[in-house]
Protein backbone atom coordinates (compact mmCIF):
# COMPACT_ATOMS: atom_id res chain seq x y z
CA UNK A 1 0.00 0.00 0.00
CA UNK A 2 2.80 2.40 0.90
CA UNK A 3 4.59 1.60 -2.35
CA UNK A 4 1.45 2.42 -4.35
CA UNK A 5 1.11 5.70 -2.42
CA UNK A 6 4.76 6.63 -3.10
CA UNK A 7 4.47 5.61 -6.75
CA UNK A 8 1.42 7.81 -7.26
CA UNK A 9 3.16 10.84 -5.74
CA UNK A 10 6.38 10.21 -7.70
CA UNK A 11 4.42 9.99 -10.91
CA UNK A 12 2.71 13.26 -10.12
CA UNK A 13 5.74 15.49 -9.44
CA UNK A 14 9.32 15.47 -8.02
CA UNK A 15 9.66 15.42 -4.20
CA UNK A 16 10.73 19.08 -4.11
CA UNK A 17 7.53 20.12 -5.88
CA UNK A 18 5.39 18.05 -3.51
CA UNK A 19 7.18 19.65 -0.54
CA UNK A 20 6.53 23.10 -2.02
CA UNK A 21 2.83 22.26 -2.38
CA UNK A 22 2.75 21.22 1.28
CA UNK A 23 4.16 24.63 2.26
CA UNK A 24 1.56 26.38 0.11
CA UNK A 25 -1.23 24.36 1.74
CA UNK A 26 0.09 25.15 5.22
CA UNK A 27 0.17 28.89 4.51
CA UNK A 28 -3.22 28.86 2.76
CA UNK A 29 -5.01 26.96 5.52
CA UNK A 30 -3.36 28.93 8.30
CA UNK A 31 -5.01 31.98 6.72
CA UNK A 32 -8.23 30.00 6.40
CA UNK A 33 -8.10 29.10 10.08
CA UNK A 34 -7.67 32.73 11.02
CA UNK A 35 -10.11 34.40 8.63
CA UNK A 36 -12.59 31.71 7.58
CA UNK A 37 -11.78 31.98 3.87
CA UNK A 38 -8.93 32.39 1.40
CA UNK A 39 -7.37 28.92 1.21
CA UNK A 40 -8.57 28.13 -2.31
CA UNK A 41 -7.74 31.61 -3.58
CA UNK A 42 -4.14 31.17 -2.44
CA UNK A 43 -3.59 27.44 -2.91
CA UNK A 44 -5.20 26.76 -6.30
CA UNK A 45 -3.22 29.24 -8.47
CA UNK A 46 0.10 28.52 -6.73
CA UNK A 47 -0.24 24.73 -6.85
CA UNK A 48 -1.47 24.85 -10.45
CA UNK A 49 1.87 26.35 -11.49
CA UNK A 50 3.44 22.92 -10.91
CA UNK A 51 0.61 20.36 -10.88
CA UNK A 52 -2.26 19.55 -13.26
CA UNK A 53 -5.37 21.58 -12.54
CA UNK A 54 -7.44 18.38 -12.70
CA UNK A 55 -5.52 17.18 -9.63
CA UNK A 56 -5.28 20.50 -7.79
CA UNK A 57 -8.99 21.37 -7.92
CA UNK A 58 -10.45 18.17 -6.39
CA UNK A 59 -7.69 18.04 -3.75
CA UNK A 60 -8.12 21.65 -2.60
CA UNK A 61 -11.91 21.32 -2.77
CA UNK A 62 -11.84 18.28 -0.47
CA UNK A 63 -9.41 19.94 1.94
CA UNK A 64 -11.72 22.94 1.97
CA UNK A 65 -14.73 20.77 2.81
CA UNK A 66 -12.87 19.27 5.79
CA UNK A 67 -11.74 22.71 6.97
CA UNK A 68 -15.20 24.21 6.60
CA UNK A 69 -16.84 21.27 8.35
CA UNK A 70 -14.56 21.62 11.36
CA UNK A 71 -15.10 25.37 11.60
CA UNK A 72 -18.84 25.12 10.95
CA UNK A 73 -19.36 22.55 13.72
CA UNK A 74 -17.15 24.45 16.15
CA UNK A 75 -18.78 27.82 15.44
CA UNK A 76 -22.30 26.59 14.62
CA UNK A 77 -24.04 28.76 17.17
CA UNK A 78 -22.41 31.89 15.72
CA UNK A 79 -23.62 31.39 12.13
CA UNK A 80 -25.79 34.25 10.84
CA UNK A 81 -28.55 32.18 9.22
CA UNK A 82 -30.42 35.22 7.93
CA UNK A 83 -27.39 36.16 5.83
CA UNK A 84 -26.99 32.60 4.52
CA UNK A 85 -30.63 32.31 3.49
CA UNK A 86 -30.20 35.37 1.33
CA UNK A 87 -27.25 33.76 -0.47
CA UNK A 88 -28.82 30.35 -1.19
CA UNK A 89 -30.86 30.98 -4.35
CA UNK A 90 -28.38 33.40 -6.00
CA UNK A 91 -25.56 30.88 -5.39
CA UNK A 92 -27.53 28.06 -7.05
CA UNK A 93 -28.20 30.31 -10.04
CA UNK A 94 -24.51 31.23 -10.21
CA UNK A 95 -23.43 27.57 -10.17
CA UNK A 96 -25.90 26.72 -12.95
CA UNK A 97 -24.68 29.61 -15.08
CA UNK A 98 -21.07 28.63 -14.44
CA UNK A 99 -21.67 25.11 -15.75
CA UNK A 100 -23.15 26.53 -18.93
CA UNK A 101 -20.35 29.06 -19.48
CA UNK A 102 -17.44 26.77 -18.59
CA UNK A 103 -16.87 25.46 -22.14
CA UNK A 104 -17.84 28.68 -23.92
CA UNK A 105 -15.66 31.43 -22.41
CA UNK A 106 -11.92 32.06 -22.41
CA UNK A 107 -10.61 30.89 -19.02
CA UNK A 108 -7.53 33.16 -19.06
CA UNK A 109 -9.65 36.25 -19.60
CA UNK A 110 -11.97 35.27 -16.74
CA UNK A 111 -9.07 34.63 -14.34
CA UNK A 112 -7.44 37.97 -15.10
CA UNK A 113 -10.72 39.86 -14.77
CA UNK A 114 -11.33 38.22 -11.40
CA UNK A 115 -7.77 38.93 -10.29
CA UNK A 116 -8.09 42.60 -11.23
CA UNK A 117 -11.35 42.87 -9.31
CA UNK A 118 -10.08 41.50 -6.02
CA UNK A 119 -6.81 43.50 -6.25
CA UNK A 120 -8.79 46.72 -6.65
CA UNK A 121 -11.18 45.80 -3.85
CA UNK A 122 -8.37 44.77 -1.51
CA UNK A 123 -6.48 48.03 -2.07
CA UNK A 124 -9.68 50.06 -1.72
CA UNK A 125 -10.37 48.31 1.59
CA UNK A 126 -7.01 49.50 2.90
CA UNK A 127 -7.84 53.15 2.15
CA UNK A 128 -8.53 55.01 5.43
CA UNK A 129 -11.81 56.85 5.96
CA UNK A 130 -13.36 55.50 2.79
CA UNK A 131 -17.05 56.33 2.29
CA UNK A 132 -19.48 53.52 3.01
CA UNK A 133 -21.92 52.76 0.23
CA UNK A 134 -25.22 51.44 1.59
CA UNK A 135 -26.94 49.10 -0.85
CA UNK A 136 -30.06 47.03 -0.19
CA UNK A 137 -29.19 43.72 1.43
CA UNK A 138 -31.06 41.77 -1.25
CA UNK A 139 -29.01 43.43 -3.98
CA UNK A 140 -25.75 42.58 -2.23
CA UNK A 141 -26.88 39.00 -1.57
CA UNK A 142 -27.87 38.49 -5.20
CA UNK A 143 -24.59 39.89 -6.52
CA UNK A 144 -22.38 38.03 -4.02
CA UNK A 145 -24.23 34.71 -4.26
CA UNK A 146 -24.50 34.73 -8.02
CA UNK A 147 -20.89 35.80 -8.55
CA UNK A 148 -19.57 33.42 -5.90
CA UNK A 149 -21.39 30.42 -7.34
CA UNK A 150 -20.24 31.32 -10.85
CA UNK A 151 -16.58 31.75 -9.88
CA UNK A 152 -16.56 28.60 -7.75
CA UNK A 153 -17.81 26.57 -10.69
CA UNK A 154 -15.49 28.08 -13.29
CA UNK A 155 -12.29 28.07 -11.23
CA UNK A 156 -12.79 25.23 -8.74
CA UNK A 157 -13.08 27.65 -5.82
CA UNK A 158 -11.91 31.23 -5.25
CA UNK A 159 -15.44 32.38 -4.43
CA UNK A 160 -14.53 33.64 -0.95
CA UNK A 161 -13.96 37.31 -1.82
CA UNK A 162 -17.49 37.74 -3.17
CA UNK A 163 -19.02 36.39 0.03
CA UNK A 164 -16.55 38.49 2.05
CA UNK A 165 -17.89 41.65 0.43
CA UNK A 166 -21.47 40.74 1.34
CA UNK A 167 -20.77 39.62 4.91
CA UNK A 168 -18.53 42.61 5.61
CA UNK A 169 -21.34 44.90 4.45
CA UNK A 170 -23.53 43.33 7.15
CA UNK A 171 -20.92 44.44 9.72
CA UNK A 172 -20.67 41.05 11.41
CA UNK A 173 -18.10 40.70 14.15
CA UNK A 174 -15.09 38.52 13.35
CA UNK A 175 -16.52 35.38 15.00
CA UNK A 176 -19.91 35.51 13.27
CA UNK A 177 -18.13 36.39 10.03
CA UNK A 178 -15.83 33.35 10.20
CA UNK A 179 -18.64 30.97 11.18
CA UNK A 180 -20.96 32.23 8.43
CA UNK A 181 -18.47 32.16 5.57
CA UNK A 182 -17.24 28.70 6.59
CA UNK A 183 -20.80 27.39 6.31
CA UNK A 184 -21.24 29.00 2.88
CA UNK A 185 -18.00 27.51 1.57
CA UNK A 186 -18.87 24.10 3.03
CA UNK A 187 -22.11 23.94 1.04
CA UNK A 188 -20.40 25.08 -2.16
CA UNK A 189 -17.58 22.58 -1.68
CA UNK A 190 -19.94 19.64 -1.21
CA UNK A 191 -21.76 20.46 -4.44
CA UNK A 192 -18.52 20.87 -6.41
CA UNK A 193 -16.93 17.72 -4.97
CA UNK A 194 -19.92 15.70 -6.14
CA UNK A 195 -19.46 17.09 -9.63
CA UNK A 196 -15.71 16.39 -9.71
CA UNK A 197 -16.30 12.85 -8.49
CA UNK A 198 -18.87 12.19 -11.20
CA UNK A 199 -16.30 13.30 -13.79
CA UNK A 200 -13.65 10.91 -12.44
CA UNK A 201 -11.20 13.54 -11.17
CA UNK A 202 -10.44 11.66 -7.94
CA UNK A 203 -7.82 9.36 -9.44
CA UNK A 204 -4.89 7.70 -7.64
CA UNK A 205 -2.70 10.80 -7.88
CA UNK A 206 -5.33 13.06 -6.36
CA UNK A 207 -6.09 10.61 -3.55
CA UNK A 208 -2.38 10.17 -2.70
CA UNK A 209 -1.81 13.92 -2.61
CA UNK A 210 -4.94 14.40 -0.51
CA UNK A 211 -3.74 11.80 1.99
CA UNK A 212 -0.37 13.55 2.26
CA UNK A 213 -1.75 17.07 2.62
CA UNK A 214 -4.62 16.38 5.02
CA UNK A 215 -2.43 16.39 8.19
CA UNK A 216 -0.74 19.58 6.94
CA UNK A 217 -4.14 21.22 6.61
CA UNK A 218 -5.18 20.18 10.14
CA UNK A 219 -2.01 21.61 11.74
CA UNK A 220 -2.34 24.80 9.69
CA UNK A 221 -5.98 25.28 10.73
CA UNK A 222 -5.04 24.91 14.39
CA UNK A 223 -2.25 27.47 13.98
CA UNK A 224 -4.64 29.84 12.22
CA UNK A 225 -7.25 29.42 14.93
CA UNK A 226 -4.72 30.50 17.57
CA UNK A 227 -3.84 33.50 15.42
CA UNK A 228 -7.53 34.37 15.04
CA UNK A 229 -7.99 34.43 18.81
CA UNK A 230 -5.34 37.16 19.12
CA UNK A 231 -6.69 39.39 16.34
CA UNK A 232 -8.57 42.55 17.22
CA UNK A 233 -11.28 43.84 14.87
CA UNK A 234 -9.08 46.48 13.18
CA UNK A 235 -6.29 44.02 12.46
CA UNK A 236 -8.83 41.52 11.21
CA UNK A 237 -10.09 44.05 8.65
CA UNK A 238 -6.53 44.69 7.41
CA UNK A 239 -5.78 40.97 7.15
CA UNK A 240 -8.81 40.49 4.91
CA UNK A 241 -7.87 43.43 2.66
CA UNK A 242 -4.24 42.34 2.30
CA UNK A 243 -5.30 38.76 1.62
CA UNK A 244 -7.63 39.86 -1.16
CA UNK A 245 -4.97 41.97 -2.87
CA UNK A 246 -2.29 39.31 -2.53
CA UNK A 247 -4.61 36.63 -3.89
CA UNK A 248 -5.35 38.76 -6.93
CA UNK A 249 -1.66 39.18 -7.66
CA UNK A 250 -1.18 35.40 -7.40
CA UNK A 251 -4.04 34.83 -9.82
CA UNK A 252 -2.47 37.08 -12.44
CA UNK A 253 0.41 34.62 -12.71
CA UNK A 254 -1.79 31.52 -12.94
Amino acid sequence: MFSAFAEALTGLAPPAVIAGCALVVFFAYMLRGATGFGAGVVAIPLMALALPLTVVIPVVTTLGIAASLGQSVQEFRHVDWRALRGLALPSVIGVSLGLWLFAALDQRLLVRAFAAFIIVYGLWSLTPRRPRVKLPERVLAAAAGGSGGLVATLFGGMAGPFYVIYLKALELDKRRFRASISSVLLCLGLVRAGGYGSLGFFDGRALALLLLLSPVMVVAMLAGDRWHARLDQAKFERVIAVLLAASGVALLFK
